[in-house]
């Protein structure tokens, strides 16, 4: 049976409508309401549901093919909505049709009663079932019907579903939510777990899963499907059977194979049966692979057989990965037919085909199944009669084992953990009932927890003493009770007069008991207790005692106070009768109360407890007071002082041996040790016994200056106090103006002083008008009149009309403004609005033309966007993703592919709306313009970076004689202080200094006198691995006493980490020093963490609704990778909550530490953050998603920056900063100025490229000949302005203006010409990049996803092509004189003799071909020539990468230094940062050019820095950087490219842009290069590039004309029938108006004026209504005319017509007669039929027919003002001219002169008699000579310009000594 979509959608309605009503009316169903429920099916295959259809204008965003079922979706939304409490309810059913829409494909139910059957038969009858996806219940009834009585536990996520299944079955357990939400008591319950699960890469929260130590159940929470597998075999007990239905992937992924591993160590294969892909066609319209998997748990089980070995592997069929024992056991493949095909996701795969429907396929698994369970079900293991074997024989060897214990005083501990766990023998030897297991899980105590063994546990309970022996007989232990027993109500309650006694015990600073000095009364008070005690438990029998001891030890609820500290695990104390108490510890800890498990200890193991929880108490009590209130709590800590001290009396210190042990059994173990620091070899007390930690104490009474006065003021007021600022210091008010004269202004609207660089900063136009008029309303004096001259003074130049660049679309414009122009554009009232939270505009029209209907239209294949959708993508620079059909599947279903020639007809009217704007505005007035312009002007154009000066730091205690002994810093930089004081000042920013300026002690100096001045109390610096070492002794060496904390690698290992985390929360640091790599393990806050996930969620649905609202196909695939980002985005969610809400694992969290600023080093390494974005084809924006590096980066500098309530709160330190692309700035303002963007309304990436970015589309012809699009973000506008925004916050260096002592930068382009073998693999490249076909290159035909990236891996082998051939083929190709290997070894012998005397180094980078031990590499090959041809010897040549640690990295950069090693090799990443080895360096060596232009700055670096003391003194202070560029490849290519991207970079960073856009180029290392411009640069004829060019832009403007010429024909068709239209409705106009007046000029009238009814019927002599009624009914029912008119009367001369025509009816043919009145035309009344129940109305038809004339009139008259008004418009459109014609001939005719050079070029000219072609010849001597050439790059005039003046070109042969001079200028 075809799958009938509009059927299954009304079935489905009907059985929710029926669901409702149920609920509603709180009853069961009826068999007929059962018969509709059943009926749902789900919405698997009905993917328009997702379609908007709140009203009936939302239908015109339907696609054609799904307009039939619009009705019912509209049903179905208002039906949902009727029955939801609120919007949050709708929205969540809503989200249940998504979720149900990619997973609904139910299982058909002669499928589930074909498994049910065969299990029955076999005996597996369960009576405890478990449905992990319910659906809608076939498995729950089909096995209900063999049983009714049976145990249903079922899971069902979906709302709607779950809802219609507690209706279908109200007997059974139904459970509205995910699998993963069923209780760990439930493991080993049931009998079977039977299900269809769903599949996909989504993730699941599962603590348990999460924590196990198995890698395999790890693995398993990121994958939904191998989940269910696992928790299901947890959930039956063994001998139980999982049973499940499950895609094709399980089996058949190679990286499930692990997955498989752990299903076979804890079942047996029962069954596995792959079924075919047509399964689910019936009930979800889909095909889709899929496998039944029976298995059957055996925990005991030894080995595996050899079909579960299979089970485990993948292998390949046919080219397609299989699971091996398909390939071996092909007769468990259900199906007739067999193809090689591709799955839904359009990868290869095989599908299997039944032709005999659901019920054939039911047929033949029952076979199979019956075959399977007959061969391997072990039905003894399943009854229980193998399990029970298995008891017997356990408990006999028990019984063997059991000896004699005995008990002594000191066992304390060790007798309680002899409750060890119980294994499932015990389990099942316990009684049970029938009804409901026993659930009884394992019970340890903490030392059971923590994993000690016996002797641990003594050592932990004597202090490592040794054994005391006692004869005295052992008491039995009771068994410690399950915390699912009920608790004992018999042990006596404490009264809340002894609570209160303990609690004030414990909160005064009073010794534990006994007490050797304490009160004589009290001591006898308690020596009497004691006694009284004893004696009363002498009497006691021996079985009493026991008993009151066990009655004692029942766990109970703790009735102590709860204090926030306390979690599980805690220990705590509580008291009992009189003087006693136990110790026990916490768990079930929630916010309404614990339970409390007592310890059986011995006295001494109990009293050190005791004093440890005091001490914690204590500890944890002054921390949360001083966190909380940023108050001193001096009794807090002389109260723990008293504790601590008392503690380590008494047993020593915390982290003594002894100790250890014991204190890390309680949850808070770790954070208490670490109150605790070593310090020469002893423990002494951490900061926090001395003074706060979790804040800074103001300490400040006296400053030497006023600048120093000013800062302490800023400190703590945050802003200048004069009061203050003078207890400071000895200086007067007025003098301490004076002196800051200049440095601070008074600010009347605020009525005090402020900072310079905090007045004259920001938005400084709207800060002076208001003063401005202020100052109008009131008196002033010299001071305000300064303040306001300050000010103006100050004001940015204001940028006229004519100098701004505008987009459609810009955020800040006024909506009213696009709404004028939408008017103007398409010539009838527009509307638009704008949403802030959705980024998202809406517009409206009332009344559409043919502008919007036909000029502005882009016709379809399912929809039409005309002008008001494609205004709406233009508003934010997108363009519709348009689909056609190509032909029907199979099954009938549309081929869709995308419609390229649509959508480039689309974005050329898009973009013809865009530029029409910025037209537009040019054409209005002066005064508007002046308005837009001051707009612009007060949003961006206001602000003023604050002119920075830090010379009047000093700088104290840092000590700069040791920075000169140990770096050569004799002082600090001008720069520097700069720097410094900015970051001071604004509490952070970016130091954007290039490589070599000295960044690192701008780092130190800045986190130091934050600290000294109280700006940051805890600050932190974090850096590369590489340099974190220098940085910790940079600081040590500047500030010798300071406390430092710096992290080793030992520091970070597992064991350590917590302990180290400790120490900074519980110590006042001067600066807290890590790598990138640690700071990435340090646990960040989860509630911030939960805060930030939670808003990137809510943008995943807005990003969906906002693709709806653009009327975009929400495509299945789209749709899914959305719901599979919300599913993991939700996980996440849960896995943070479930943290927040545990917090067992006692680890210190960033926000704990109290760091207040970080220092970012090398920040650029952080730029991978996540953001969202609709521009999901643009190339080169980087992955949406984001690194977990990056995104722990946010969350650290969001709790900062929520802590301070201000933007920054970090500092990023690179040379780097934007390291590719200006796309990169707003990943920093994400980071440092989120509160800034917000005040700009700047709330998305979108929002921002809306201003700052233009958007380009180019379309280009793929090699198949189809319109390939590609988008890139490649312009950038408002450069300035974006620069200024930058600026504001960063202080950018380069070398030159710092003024650093450092070599000039000397570039040479070494040309390289291509061996032989290179030129014949260029000629294969150019015919893979033609042909796509793989194999010319010696490898395997690309793959589908190859496919899409071809011009990418042609890109990689050119470049590997360029390097060495043999990183190709290393057996192919052999080495050749004149590769880049062989020129490069002799350049760098070169020189190494010319610097021999000096020990002069090298260094030689390569991302390609890096050194790897045992392969060929280029590495290894220049160092073998280095070696063998030119002597050098092997140990002063190094490679990087074989320096595995720091200390060998660290080693090998000091023999540089020294010039041990002259020579090193490396990649960007290892060598281009962190490496100071440029004492000796005078070359270096890039064999490639890396893609970024940071990369190529990095590289340079290592040798262009200060220090390099022999290109100073012996290399007239250069270092030559030689690029390798092997003609016709990409080398030179990339290095121009490069450099022009570096140009623009560096030029807006300085602010020195000398236009307001920049072009960024386009060519990426994601994307390769494009196909035309590759072909060029390979080919080695540069014009052919820009004949390439040229061609593609030709291409792409032919297909546009095309386009254009082919709507403009529609326009033509629809003109010509508008015109006749017109023409037409005339001629009726003039002919009905006659008439009407002929006859109004023969009508009678009565005395009233009523138009009498003088109708004549031929044969009928009387002419009352009554007898022409019933005349006229007579002919009506018997006349036959055949089709013609005929005469029946006349009504004032106009005759009277009858016409008999055929109609259908019920699929019969009846005969209707319909009556006219003839005139010029036939007019009727009625359509022309009679009234058969009236005779007056029916003899009033044809003078009603007359009347209505004026209507028609007026009716046509209508119809013609349309007419007329969109004539013009058609004849416009049709006359209009395509505007691009003449750029078109222009193009033309360039590629024709470029055509005619080439060919020019082509023809070699003929040489003349006797002469020699020297050129690369070899002459007769045997010398080879060349001579130097221009190399030629199609790059634009600005690009060449600046090679010209910066690289040297050098040709092999040439002399090195004239290289220098003599090589030619590019």
């Amino acid at each position: 049976m075809a799958f009938n979509r509009k059927a299954k959608l009304r079935d489905n309605i009907e059985a929710i409508r029926t669901a409702f009503e149920l609920g509603k009316a709180g009853r069961a169903a009826t068999p007929q309401e059962r018969e509709r429920l059943a009926r749902y099916c789900g919405f698997g295959g009905l993917k328009c549901i997702l379609n908007p259809a709140a009203s009936l204008t939302d239908a015109v965003q339907w696609a054609k093919s799904d307009l039939d079922l619009f009705p019912q979706t509209m049903e179905l939304h208002r039906l949902i909505r009727e029955n939801s409490a609120s919007e949050n309810e709708y929205k969540r059913y809503i989200d249940s049709l998504k979720s149900s829409v990619l997973t609904a494909f139910y299982t058909p139910s002669a499928v589930t009663e074909a498994l049910a059957d065969v299990l029955h038969d076999y005996n597996v009858r369960p009576l405890r079932l478990l449905e992990p996806s319910a659906g809608h219940g076939a498995f729950i009834g089909a096995f209900a019907r063999k049983d009714a009585a049976v145990d249903v536990m079922a899971f069902e996520k979906d709302l709607l579903t779950g809802k219609i299944l507690s209706c279908l079955y109200p007997d059974k357990k139904i459970r509205t939510e995910g699998f993963e939400r069923i209780e760990k008591p439930f493991d080993g319950y049931f009998d079977a777990a039977i299900s269809n699960i769903p599949f996909g890469d989504m993730a699941v929260f599962d603590p348990a899963f999460s924590a196990s130590e198995a890698p395999a159940r790890r693995m398993a929470t990121k994958a939904i499907h191998n989940y269910f597998f696992l928790k299901g075999l947890d959930a039956v007990r063994d001998g139980g059977i999982v049973a499940f239905i499950t895609s094709q992937g399980v089996l058949n992924s190679p990286q499930n194979e692990a997955i498989r591993l752990e299903m076979m160590e804890k079942a047996r294969l029962v069954s596995a049966i792959r079924l075919p892909n047509n399964l689910f066609t019936d009930n979800a319209g889909t095909e889709v692979g899929s496998d039944l998997i029976v298995l059957q748990k055996d925990t005991r089980k030894e080995g595996l057989t050899e079909d579960e070995r299979l089970f485990t592997r993948t292998g390949t069929l046919r080219g397609v990965s299989t699971n091996s024992y398909f390939i071996e056991h092909e007769e468990q493949i259900v199906c007739t037919s067999a193809e090689l095909d591709t799955d839904p996701y359009g990868k290869p795969a095989m599908v299997y085909r039944h032709e005999g429907g659901a019920e054939g396929i039911a047929d033949s698994l029952r076979g199979l199944l019956d075959r399977n369970l007959h061969a391997r079900l072990v039905m003894r293991l399943y009854s229980g009669g193998i399990r029970d074997a298995r008891l017997k024989e356990e408990q006999a060897a028990k019984v063997r084992a059991a000896e004699p214990t005995l008990r002594t005083e000191d066992a304390g501990l060790a007798a309680a953990s002899e409750n060890t766990p119980r294994t499932e023998a015990a389990r099942a030897s316990a009684p049970t009932r029938e009804e409901k297991p026993e659930i009884e899980p394992p019970i340890m105590t903490l030392y059971d927890l923590f994993g000690f063994t016996a002797e641990e546990v003594r050592i932990a309970q004597t202090g490592g003493k040794p054994r005391r022996r006692s004869n005295r007989p052992k008491m039995v232990q009771p068994r410690q009770p399950s915390l699912f027993d009920a608790p004992t109500q018999t042990a006596a309650a404490p009264t809340q007069e002894e609570r209160t006694a303990h609690g004030s015990a414990e909160s005064a600073p009073r010794p534990a008991y006994p007490v050797e000095n304490g009160f004589k009364a009290d001591l006898n008070r308690r020596i009497t207790d004691i006694e009284r005690q004893m004696r009363e438990e002498a009497k006691l029998s021996a079985e009493e005692r026991q008993r009151r001891h066990e009655e004692e030890m029942q766990p109970r609820p703790f009735d102590g106070l709860l204090e926030p500290h306390l979690k599980e695990g805690s220990f705590v104390r509580v008291n009992t009768a009189g003087v006693r108490y136990q110790v026990g510890y916490l768990k079930d800890v929630t916010r309404y109360g614990a339970t409390f498990h007592p310890l059986d200890l011995g006295k001494e193991q109990r009293e050190k407890i005791a004093a440890y929880i005091s001490v914690r108490d204590a500890y944890e009590r002054l921390y949360t007071y001083e966190a909380e209130y940023h108050d001193e709590g001096s009794a807090q800590r002389k109260a723990l002082n008293a504790r601590y001290d008392e503690f380590v009396a008494r047993y020593g210190n915390l982290n003594a041996k002894a100790n250890v042990k014991l204190l890390m059994m309680d949850a808070s173990g770790r954070d208490i040790l670490a109150i605790e620091r070593a310090e020469d070899g002893r423990f002494v007390k951490a900061d926090i016994f001395d003074h706060p930690v979790a804040f800074s104490l103001n300490g400040i009474t006296h400053v030497d200056t006023p600048e120093e006065a000013l800062s302490a003021s800023l400190n703590r007021y945050g802003g200048v106090n004069l009061d203050y600022m003078e207890s400071l210091s000895d200086s007067s008010r007025e003098e301490l103006i004076d002196a800051l004269k200049g440095r601070i202004f008074y600010n009347p609207l605020a009525g005090g002083y402020e900072i310079k660089d905090r007045f004259i900063a920001g938005n400084v136009v709207d800060k002076a008008e208001r003063i401005e008029a202020w100052m109008a309303e009131n008196p002033h004096g010299e001071r305000e009149k300064e303040a306001l001259a300050a000010l103006q003074e100050a004001t940015p130049r204001p940028i006229s009309f004519d100098e701004l660049d505008f987009n459609l679309g810009e955020r800040w414009i006024p909506t009213g403004i696009y709404a004028a122009y939408a008017s103007y554009l398409f010539g009838t009232d527009v509307r638009i609005g704008f949403s802030e939270s959705m980024d998202e505009y809406s517009v409206k029209c009332g009344v559409k033309n043919a502008k919007i209907l036909d000029q502005y239209c882009v016709k379809g294949y399912y929809r039409n966007y005309d002008g008001i959708a494609l205004l709406k993508h233009a508003l934010v620079n997108t363009v519709p993703d348009m689909s056609k059909s190509i032909g029907k599947d199979e099954h009938g279903n549309d081929i869709k592919v995308r419609d390229s020639e649509g959508i480039q007809l689309a974005n050329a009217k898009i973009d013809e709306i865009r530029n029409g704007f910025v037209e537009w505005l040019a054409e209005q007035s002066p005064e508007f313009q002046k308005r837009l312009a001051d707009m612009y002007n007060r949003k961006f154009n206001c602000y003023v970076r604050p002119q920075y000066d830090g010379s009047h730091q000093t700088f104290p205690d840092l000590d700069l004689k040791a920075l000169e002994r140990r770096f050569g810093i004799k002082d600090v930089y001008q720069s520097q202080k700069d720097c410094i004081w900015m970051l001071k000042q604004n509490g952070g920013g970016i130091c954007d200094h290039e490589v070599g300026t000295g960044k690192t002690l701008i780092m130190c100096v800045a986190a130091h006198e934050m600290k000294r001045l109280g700006l940051a109390h805890k600050p932190m610096i974090i850096g590369l691995k590489a340099n974190v070492a220098e940085i910790a002794e940079c600081y040590r060496t500047a500030y010798p006493n300071a406390k430092i904390l710096y992290a080793s690698e030992k520091d970070f290992s597992p064991e350590n980490r917590v302990r180290f985390f400790n120490n900074i929360k519980n110590n006042d640091y001067d600066c807290v020093i890590m790598s990138h790599d640690q700071f990435g393990k340090i646990p960040q806050s989860p509630e911030l963490q939960q805060q930030i996930l939670q808003a990137e969620l809510d943008t995943v649905e807005e990003n969906l609704e906002v693709l709806r609202s653009q009327g975009k196909e929400v495509s299945k695939a789209m749709l899914r990778g959305l719901e599979k980002r919300k599913i993991n985005l939700s996980v996440k969610l849960e896995t943070i909550a479930h943290a927040i809400k545990s917090r067992t694992d006692d680890v210190v969290d960033f926000k704990q530490m109290g760091i207040d600023h970080i220092f970012v080093d090398e920040s650029h390494q952080f730029k991978n953050l996540m953001f969202n974005t609709r521009h999901d084809r643009v190339a080169g924006l980087g992955n949406q998603d984001g690194s977990q590096k990056a995104l722990n980066m946010l969350y650290a500098i969001r709790t900062i920056q929520e802590r301070t309530g201000k933007d920054l709160g970090a500092t990023f330190l690179s040379g780097t900063t934007i390291s590719n692309s200006l796309t990169e700035l707003y990943l920093l303002f994400k980071y440092l100025r989120p509160k800034e963007l917000e005040r700009q309304n700047i709330n998305s990436f979108d929002a921002w490229a809306a201003i700052f970015a233009k958007k380009t589309t180019d379309f280009e012809f793929s090699v198949t000949n189809n319109i390939v699009q590609k988008e890139r973000f490649r312009y950038f506008i408002k450069v300035p302005e974006l620069a200024q925004f930058y600026n504001e916050i960063t202080d950018y260096r380069t070398a030159e203006d710092v003024g650093v002592d450092r070599p000039q930068k000397n570039e040479i382009l070494h040309n390289i010409p291509p061996t032989p073998q290179q030129e014949e693999f260029i000629e294969k490249l150019m015919q893979f990049a033609q042909s796509g076909d793989a194999t010319i290159l010696g490898r395997d035909k690309l793959s589908e996803t190859e496919e899409k990236a071809k011009m990418l891996i042609a890109t990689d082998y050119a470049r590997k092509m360029a390097l060495d051939m043999r990183l190709i083929d290393p057996d192919l190709y052999e080495d050749h004189s004149d590769n880049k290997a062989s020129h490069c070894a002799k350049m760098i012998a070169e020189y190494y003799h010319k610097y021999d005397a000096q020990k002069g180094t090298q260094f030689v980078f390569s991302d390609l071909g890096t050194f790897q031990p045992g392969q060929w590499n280029v590495y290894s090959e220049i160092k073998r020539k280095l070696v063998e041809d030119y002597g050098i010897p092997s140990s002063e040549i190094r490679f990087i990468q074989e320096c595995k640690n720091e200390k060998a990295r660290k080693a090998v950069i000091d023999a540089m230094n020294e010039g041990r090693v002259r020579v090193i090799f490396g990649s960007t990443s290892m060598l281009g940062t962190g490496v100071n080895a440029q004492k000796r360096a005078v070359a270096v060596h890039h064999l490639d050019t890396p893609w970024r232009p940071s990369d190529l700055a990095q590289r340079d670096g290592r040798a262009v820095r200060k220090g390099n003391e022999i290109a100073k003194f012996f290399a007239g202070n250069n270092v030559d950087v030689i690029i390798y560029a092997v003609e016709k490849s990409l080398d030179s290519y990339k290095f121009n490219l490069l450099h022009c991207k570096q140009t623009f970079i560096s030029q807006l960073k300085s602010g020195a842009m000398g236009a307001r856009t920049i072009d960024e180029g386009a060519m990426d290392e994601k994307s390769g290069m494009n196909f035309s411009e590759y072909m060029a640069i390979l080919s080695g004829n540069t014009d052919l590039l820009d004949k390439a060019r040229l061609e593609k832009k030709v291409a792409a403007l032919e297909s546009e004309r095309k386009t254009f010429h082919k709507a403009k024909s529609a326009s033509s068709w629809k003109l010509e029938d508008y015109t006749k239209k017109l023409a037409h409705n005339n001629d009726c106009i003039v002919k009905m108006t006659a008439d009407y007046e002929a006859f109004l000029a023969r009508v009678q009238t009565d005395k009233e004026g009523n138009k009498l009814n003088a109708v004549r019927l031929d044969g009928l002599e009387a002419t009352d209504h009554k007898s022409v009624g019933t005349r006229l009914q007579e002919i009506a029912k018997n006349a036959t005319t055949g089709g013609e008119y005929v005469r029946i009367g006349e009504l004032y001369g106009f005759p009277l017509l009858v016409k008999t025509e055929p109609q259908l009816k019920d699929g019969k043919e009846v005969k209707l007669n319909r009556f006219f009145v003839e005139g010029a035309f036939k007019y009727t009344y009625n359509n022309g039929q009679i009234a058969m129940a009236d005779t007056k109305a029916a003899s009033m038809n044809f003078l009603n027919a007359l009347e209505r004339i004026p209507k028609l009139v007026e009716q046509y008259k209508a119809q013609n003002v349309t007419y007329e008004r969109d004539i013009p418009i058609l004849q416009e459109t049709v006359g209009g001219v395509w505007k691009k014609e003449d750029e078109l001939k222009a193009l033309k005719a360039e590629v024709a002169a470029l055509e005619r050079k080439i060919q020019l070029t082509l023809a070699p000219p003929a040489p003349e008699a006797g002469q020699e072609q020297t050129d690369g010849v070899q002459q007769e001597g045997g010398q080879r000579e060349q001579q130097p050439e221009v190399v030629r790059r199609g790059t634009d005039t600005d690009s060449e310009d600046f090679i010209r003046s910066h690289v040297l070109v050098v040709r092999p042969g040439m002399q090195r000594e004239t290289s220098h001079h003599q090589g030619m200028k590019i």
